[in-house]
């Protein structure tokens, strides 16, 4: 019990610094590109709050009084952002050694967002946590705390929507390899709503090429039935139509309801894929990049 307590921790340890890192590298590259336009008008002062960024506080105003002040621009209206990924059986397949489990780049991805969003002001929230909606570094220390603790078994395979509030942003993160049936009715409840949101598919290098020879028994991850199979490379077009029209319909899907679609391979760093997926953030909910 005590090894697989300091193994957990170490793993935890990990992850953290990786994303901290990562993080890092994301947030100053989006912020020298960014440059003053519509929505950078003054709109108020108000008292800083714990979470707050630091890089909001106006030290002229607060300078002038016994209170800390935050000068608030037009856009700088905090938003929901509402973080789901996968944590069934699945996510933990890796097909190599030096390739993330894909539980593990879904909860690296996960804890990135959290610091980018953080660090914008914005509101988060990790679904299927029973939580509230956090922002700063109270978000940060919530998330990285809970990223490994286990989800209630109704929200492993999807998101409790019932938790997530209206006017909110919503990222799923998984390997949806489910039916798409499913996936489509939590689109179109949400969409029905009025939310959006991002889908962020994550695949093994293996779950697309299948690389397979020989006899092989494959063994299934989620109670499915074992397959065995005599010459595995005899499958393989027929496999790699399949899931190539399943990937496209579920891009097809997201983007019929206007939500954002990107394929975050496994086996490629995660800064590739956040590049990406936060300007795209960044854009498209109009986060404040203010020095």
């Amino acid at each position: 019990m005590r090894l697989k307590a300091e193994e957990l921790s170490s793993q935890i340890s990990t992850l953290y610094i990786k994303a901290d890192r990562i993080a890092n590298t994301i947030w100053e590259g989006m912020h020298s590109r960014n440059k003053d336009g519509v929505g950078d008008n003054f709109w108020q002062f108000r008292k800083y709050e714990y979470g707050d960024p630091a890089h909001l506080i106006d030290w002229k105003k607060t300078a002038k009084s016994n209170e800390t002040f935050i000068q608030e621009k037009e856009s700088q209206t905090l938003q929901n952002f509402v973080i789901w990924r996968d944590t069934s059986q699945s996510m933990n397949f890796s097909s190599a050694k030096n390739i993330d489990t894909k539980l593990f780049r879904a909860n690296l991805l996960t804890l990135v967002l959290t610091m980018i969003l953080s660090k914008s002001g914005e509101n988060i929230v990790l679904n299927g946590t029973d939580s509230k909606l956090l922002k700063g570094s109270e978000a940060v220390s919530f998330i990285s705390n809970h990223i490994n603790k286990q989800i209630n078994n109704k929200y492993i395979s999807a998101p409790n929507i019932d938790e997530i509030k209206n006017n909110s942003h919503v990222i799923l993160i998984g390997d949806f390899l489910n039916n798409l049936a499913d996936t489509k009715k939590v689109i179109k409840q949400l969409s029905d709503r009025g939310i959006n949101g991002i889908i962020i598919h994550i695949v093994d290098p293996a779950e697309k090429s299948f690389p397979y020879k020989g006899r092989i028994n494959f063994n299934g991850l989620e109670e499915e039935q074992n397959i065995l199979i005599g010459k595995a490379e005899s499958v393989r077009s027929h496999y790699k139509k399949a899931i190539n029209l399943h990937f496209e319909n579920l891009e097809k899907l997201a983007i019929s309801y206007s939500w954002k679609y990107f394929l975050a391979p496994s086996d490629i760093e995660a800064n590739i894929s956040l590049f990406n997926i936060c300007n795209t953030l960044a854009n498209f909910n109009k986060i404040e990049l203010e020095s």
